[in-house]
């Protein structure tokens, strides 16, 4: 019974040993399912000579690619617990991370080794970094030895990776997620999207991220499929590298998307190709709501169907997923739940009737059983009877698909009414000067709250205040309508894309 990392790696490696897992195109390097456990056998031995013990906490800091798939397979494979670092993290919270999570090794790549020291040098605790190389591995890797492998006592319940949330309201929280959980997230992934062996999914998000390390690492693992791991994304290459590696789908964030259509609006005869690209099958979003306005142009200008789904950290990825063609897939909806039990609840528990707004809810076996170190807020973040509380808002219509208001933390309550962000968000991408948007609340002695937008514009495009401010009340109204429009270069982001509306809430309460 596959029921760790450890046994699906090993039945992989039985069955196909030749068949390739992962394509690391800035490397050059293939690895087969075949040494992929090799790998993993020698990193555990590699921990062995270190005295890092079964069940110890090892971190990593890098660029997706070869190795660093290695770094992390390796160290669940050999009974150690997975703790990734976020590379666009504060320097407090990964501090906070490294002496949470009790991790003593760390893995890092040159890029990110002196901002890793600084933050050691710092801790009043001794570290071991060890030189992941990019192309050659961990520092005297290749000494190691996988014929005298002494495999680990693993369980379904072990726990395999610790993931952080990015911490943007109070510290970051490790997740705990076990074989049980991790394999969990990745069969509802290719139950959702009917990955078989001869898919070939994109990588372009971050392995310190749930999205890259469930939906396009441990889903093609567990269905026998392959990935394409660049080191991250890039609007240039990310055509290229589905056309040159025949990738059959890839999994992006809204922000991504947007980039994209960007430049297929700007150079559109050199993107016409993309049509034609009969082995793409579909493309699908997730981590933030995908504006529906934005969907529609995505399928249009690329030919290709976009699926949005939903899923969270603490529920090792999807929860929700609109299905593929020809089923019904809806723009603006985050699809059926597939693998796990989703349903809407009152501030009571009690479940909603169809179409009426409440909290999402979650159960099955992707969904972590607690935080790290953290039994309080453990046990806030399930009801009474076991359901995972998202802290999203949203509703299920009569049909079963589910649809996302906002974040119950990100719900603007001006003069006592609910409004959502994104309803704001999805009229102001209508905009065609509008590259990124996010609505967010700001307090007022009237209403209590009113309503701001930051705003980033597309290049080439110029746009007053007044405009958007006027754009905006002919589609919502003017009580729902921004009051302020703020102008950036750039919105600050999460490790997977994620506009964060609390960052930005924070530093206008500031100005």
């Amino acid at each position: 019974m596959t029921s760790t990392i450890q046994s699906i790696i090993d039945k992989r490696a039985e069955e196909s040993p030749d068949r390739p897992f992962v394509i690391d195109p800035d490397a050059g390097l293939s690895m087969s399912f075949g040494e992929l456990r090799e790998h993993c056998r020698q990193f555990g031995n590699f921990l062995d000579s270190r005295n890092i013990s079964s069940g110890d906490h090892v971190s990593f800091l890098s660029d997706n690619g070869y190795w660093t798939v290695v770094t992390m397979l390796g160290t669940i494979y050999s009974g150690r617990v997975a703790v990734p670092l976020n590379a666009v993290a504060s320097i407090g919270n990964l501090a906070h991370v490294l002496v949470d999570s009790n991790t003593r090794t760390a893995f890092v790549s040159k890029k990110y080794r002196k901002m890793l020291d600084e933050i050691v040098s710092g801790l009043d605790k001794d570290f071991d970094l060890i030189h992941l190389g990019m192309k050659s591995g961990p520092d005297s890797f290749n000494s190691a030895s996988s014929s005298d492998w002494k495999q680990a006592t693993i369980t379904g319940s072990s726990t395999g990776l610790i993931l952080y949330t990015s911490g943007t309201v109070g510290k970051p929280k490790g997740a705990v997620l076990s074989h049980e959980n991790l394999i969990a997230g990745g069969q509802n992934v290719g139950l959702a999207h009917q990955i078989s062996e001869s898919d070939r999914a994109l990588c372009v998000l971050p392995l310190y991220h749930i999205n890259g390390e469930i939906v396009t690492a441990i889903a093609p693992l567990v269905t026998g499929s392959c990935v394409v791991m660049p080191r991250r994304f890039s609007v240039s290459k990310f055509w290229n590298l589905i056309e040159q590696y025949k990738c059959t789908w890839f999994s992006i964030v809204p922000t991504i998307a947007k980039y994209l259509l960007d430049q297929a609006h700007r150079e559109p005869e050199q993107h016409e190709y993309i049509k034609s690209l009969e082995h793409l099958r579909f493309g699908r979003s997730a981590t933030s709501a995908l504006p529906a306005s934005m969907h529609r142009d995505f399928e249009t200008t690329f030919g290709i169907p976009m699926i949005e789904t939903m899923g969270l950290t603490e529920t090792a990825a999807t929860i929700l997923a609109n299905p593929l063609p020809p089923a019904k897939r809806i723009s603006g909806s985050v699809g059926l739940p597939f693998g796990d039990e989703v349903k809407i609840i009152d501030k009571n528990f009690n479940e909603r009737a169809p179409n009426e707004v409440g909290e999402i809810v979650v159960r099955g076996p992707n969904v972590i059983s607690c935080y790290y170190n953290l039994p309080d807020t453990t046990a806030s973040s399930f009801t009474p009877d076991g359901w995972f509380r998202t802290g999203d808002l949203g509703y299920r219509d009569e049909n079963g698909y589910f649809y996302v208001t906002g974040r119950i933390k990100e719900l603007i309550i001006k003069g006592g009414e609910n409004i959502s962000p994104r309803e704001i968000d999805d009229v102001l991408y209508l905009h065609k000067a509008v590259l990124e948007a996010a609505a967010f609340g700001i307090s007022d002695k009237n209403y209590g709250q009113d309503i701001a937008a930051a705003v980033v514009l597309r290049a080439g495009y110029s746009c007053s205040e007044e405009e958007i401010i006027e754009h905006c009340k002919s589609e919502l109204g003017e009580y729902r309508t921004p009051s302020k429009i703020l102008f950036y270069n750039d919105l600050p982001k999460g490790p997977s894309g994620k506009i964060q509306r609390l960052v930005l809430e924070k530093s206008f309460a500031k100005t």
